[in-house]
């Protein structure tokens, strides 16, 4: 049986078509629709981007449709979340039949435990456009949560705030240093190491280089060469940020990507009938 899971991004709206035997990924789509432009600058979606999202999670019902798609999970995350009129949002996709479940950051990160469970001293990112969430297992337990620091929203935020976000985030990590396995998720290091035709793990001292090079590639070779989504370009050098604060915070020497998201852990949830 097919499954479908959207995961509704301040960054991006994206779905997922799994196998719900064998959780294989079938079909995987982006639609670059910055939800977090709205909310981290005004605390709310406008009327035109609600209207867009309608537009587009009806269009993803009807592909679903088309793809013979039993059961579909319409999750929104950080922008959403945070909005001051996402009950206005719920009740304009109800009237098409799409029931929106909005997690917590608590939820949200939660699901990284079925990431690196079985990984003994280790840590897992997920650098969103809203927030960050970090998993760690460490001495045979599972520490997570969600942090305000994801890289939309640090392009709206005021300097000393996102200096207070970045102190708390570091603190915490702080706790469980050393750490000797990380992972990375999304699109955001999987962009820095696409532009410097990198596979593999990263060293912490390697991906500083990475990172100053990608910072120095005009707009048009990223997109054109390195097939960069044009709306990352701009959020990556933040993520950036992150990633070397974590490392370092964290004591880890090297990171490595990983095409998993929650989407893959909403999945597993579905499945079991928990969502």
């Amino acid at each position: 049986m097919k499954i479908s899971i959207v995961d509704i991004g301040s960054n991006a709206v994206k779905y997922k078509i799994f196998n719900s035997e064998t959780y294989e990924l079938l079909e995987y789509y982006r639609e670059p629709l910055r939800l977090g432009r709205d909310v981290f600058s005004h605390r709310k979606l406008s009327d035109t981007t609600i209207d867009a999202l309608v537009t587009l999670l009806e269009s993803y019902s009807k592909i679903f449709r088309e793809r013979n798609v039993k059961q579909s999970y319409f999750i929104a995350t950080s922008a959403v979340r945070d909005s001051t009129n996402s009950s206005y949002l719920k009740e304009k996709l109800k009237k098409i039949n799409i029931n929106l479940k909005i997690l917590t950051g608590k939820q949200e990160a939660s699901l990284l435990v079925d990431f690196n469970k079985n990984i003994d001293d280790s840590a897992v990112i997920d650098i969103g456009g809203g927030s960050v969430e970090v998993c760690i297992n460490k001495n045979g337990e599972m520490h997570y949560k969600s942090f305000q620091l994801g890289a939309v929203r640090l392009l709206n935020l005021d300097q000393n705030h996102k200096t207070e976000a970045m102190n708390e985030f570091s603190k915490w990590l702080g706790k469980f240093n050393p750490v000797r396995t990380t992972f990375g998720l999304g699109g955001n290091l999987r962009a820095i190491m696409q532009a410097n035709s990198h596979t593999g793990v990263i060293h912490a001292a390697k991906l500083q280089n990475l990172i100053k090079i990608y910072k120095e590639l005009d707009e048009k070779v990223l997109l054109e060469t390195y097939e960069i989504p044009k709306d990352r370009i701009d959020v990556v050098p933040v993520a950036a940020e992150i990633y070397l604060l974590f490392l370092a915070s964290i004591g880890a020497q090297t990171i490595e990507n990983s095409f998993w998201s929650i989407s893959d852990g909403l999945i597993k949830k579905a499945v079991k009938g928990e969502l």
